[in-house]
């Protein structure tokens, strides 16, 4: 927040909070502070944030989570100046620093001076509270003297911040008609607000989901150098058949053997190491043993390496999702399929009733009038098979990419589906898969009874039986309107070639 409009800001607030009482203080996290102010009235919600880049002071509508327990310097503030007065609140100068001053009663007839200090200065942003005579009772962040030019600690008299090195670049902020500063401020704050947690939401989410993706590839290369040795042990059956062939020449103490290898052209002599410990048989049946003991672990490799491929396409799946996101409800679905696939440990959330959640489908009509539907994630790609689908419907996927399913609800009326219909569907499913961007997609369809989701499968995972394929262009083709956002269509759509 600039100098400027803190300026109008601060004026604002002075009209309207002075004289107004502290009736509750929250502390979210470890950069905002939020008062609960009383006035002319009325309830007025003020946020002071102390954040490196959007530090600001104004009234807002925001509503902020609160910790199950207080944090220290809300705890402080709650002790000191829950109740108080505010006699005012200034500007120090042009700069961007604002001052809250306060009065809580001490005693029948006395008042005790507070001020709060909120230095909106980037990096070394703080909000700070000091008694009447400027000393720092406590603090949001602490400076101690050995390691900084100006020490913020309890007991020391605050001195002033030296002035910035550069000028501040005022920021313009948008603001209408009939609207106040705080308003102005308020709106314009929360969407950068937004949009920064969305961006380290989905950054988080980003690295967890490349961990994942990393470990399985490290399995696969782990199953794969497992099966080149199991592969290699197997050679051990033929070696205990040549030493079978030549058991009249083993005895024990023998460190090696020579044998003919009759399966060579021409045969030729082989030399066979041996355990002189043991005794033929005993040094026949270990090389045997070893070539058993191979062929059961090629076996079990045949079962895990499938396993494993099958999850890194699903990983791949969500990397798809969290790169096509657009809302934090889009974040919390991807979310919640890593909380389940135990990929991300499960925090401790507010229950969301599911009838408040959106449905993780999209909804559209085709030109021809028949609704087709599109998953958003891979809950909504379970939600198609699972529920929705009918046998004589008609499910799309791009093929070999993640992507979305789609699906065209014949209705009754499976005999009218036209070519048209199909190509529509298809180019959905196009436009919501990883090849949205490339200029033909290769897209499988088939009546929904071909579509299956196998046990313990994971979201979003089936298996087709039978399928045709269609090459269409990306897009949502004119006429089919998402029953989410009707009316908006994207240039480009449609078209099979």
């Amino acid at each position: 927040m600039g100098p400027l409009l803190l300026k109008n800001v601060v004026s604002e607030l002075n009209e309207r909070l002075s004289g107004g009482v502290v009736s509750k203080i929250h502390q979210p996290d470890g950069r905002n502070i939020l008062l609960r102010i009383f006035a002319m009235g009325r309830e007025e919600r003020l946020i002071i944030s102390a954040h490196h880049r959007l530090g600001r002071m104004h009234i807002t509508g925001l509503e902020f989570r609160n910790p199950p327990s207080p944090l220290r310097f809300c705890a402080f503030l709650r002790s000191r100046i829950t109740n108080a007065r505010i006699e005012g609140i200034s500007q120090s100068g042009l700069e961007r620093i604002a001052y809250i001053d306060l009065s809580a009663r001490k005693g029948d007839d006395e008042r005790e001076a507070f001020r709060l200090v909120c230095e909106l200065t980037g990096k070394s942003a703080n909000i700070i509270l000091v008694d009447g005579e400027g000393v720092v009772l406590d603090a949001l962040r602490y400076f101690e003297p050995e390691t900084s030019a100006r020490a913020v600690m309890p007991g020391f008299k605050l001195s002033p911040l030296p002035p910035p090195e550069k000028a501040f670049a005022e920021e313009a902020i948008p603001k209408g008609e009939g609207e106040s500063w705080n308003e102005a401020a308020d709106k314009f704050y929360s969407s950068l607000l937004r949009e920064e947690e969305f961006s380290a939401k989905k950054g988080a989410l980003k690295r967890v989901i490349g961990e994942a993706e990393k470990k399985l590839r490290r399995k696969l290369r782990n199953l794969e150098g497992d099966r080149m040795r199991a592969l290699s042990e197997v050679e051990n059956y033929k070696t205990g058949e040549l030493l079978t062939t030549s058991f009249h020449l083993l005895k024990r103490g023998m460190k090696e053997a020579e044998v003919v290898d009759y399966t060579k052209d021409p045969p030729g002599p082989v030399l066979v190491r041996l355990d002189e410990r043991l005794g033929p048989a005993e040094n026949v049946e270990r090389y045997f043993k070893r070539a058993r003991k191979a062929k059961k672990a090629l076996k079990l490799l045949e079962e895990r390496v499938p396993v494993v491929e099958e999850e890194l396409e699903y990983v791949g799946s969500l990397h798809y999702q969290l790169e096509e996101a657009e809302t934090y409800e889009d974040l919390s679905e991807i979310e919640d399929e890593l909380q389940k696939g135990g990929y991300l440990k499960r925090m401790e959330k507010e229950k969301i009733k599911e009838a408040a959640r959106a449905e993780p489908v999209r909804r559209f009509k085709s030109t021809d009038g028949f609704e087709i539907l599109c998953g958003k994630s891979g809950a909504g790609n379970d939600l198609l098979v699972s529920e929705y689908a009918s046998n004589e419907d008609i499910w799309f996927h791009a093929r070999n990419m993640p992507g979305s399913h789609a699906l065209i609800k014949a209705g009754g009326r499976a005999g009218d589906i036209t070519r048209k219909t199909i190509e529509e569907a298809a180019s959905i499913a196009a436009f919501y898969s990883k090849g949205k961007n490339a200029s033909r997609v290769d897209v499988i369809y088939t009546e929904a009874r071909n579509v299956k989701k196998p046990r313990g499968a994971k979201p979003g995972m089936v298996m087709v039986r039978e399928f045709k394929s269609v090459v269409v262009r990306p897009g949502l083709p004119k006429g089919a309107v998402d029953g989410v956002n009707r009316g908006e269509d994207i240039p480009g759509g449609g078209g099979a070639s």
